[in-house]
């Protein structure tokens, strides 16, 4: 269902976002349990909206990798 902020795409990525970061944590033996999309998805919002308040951007690009053996999450802006 699109958000209130007009569904630009967003939701879809995040759910992908969700997808890898899970995956990254299986395969670096971290537990998933207690995670759940919804939690997740706020985070996401929230660290979007205070990264485009901040910044000014567009749009926040999220990228999962693994550091130090365990599944990250970074938010970039995008312009």
């Amino acid at each position: 269902s699109p958000s209130a902020t007009g569904g630009n795409g967003d939701e879809a990525d995040f759910q992908r976002v969700f997808d890898e970061y899970v995956a990254l944590k299986v395969k670096c033996g971290e537990s998933t349990q207690g995670l759940t999309f919804a939690k997740f998805g706020d985070k996401l919002r929230k660290n979007r909206d205070e990264l485009m308040a901040k910044t000014g951007c567009q749009h926040v690009k999220f990228t999962v990798y693994i550091k130090d053996g365990k599944a990250m999450l970074k938010a970039s802006p995008v312009k």
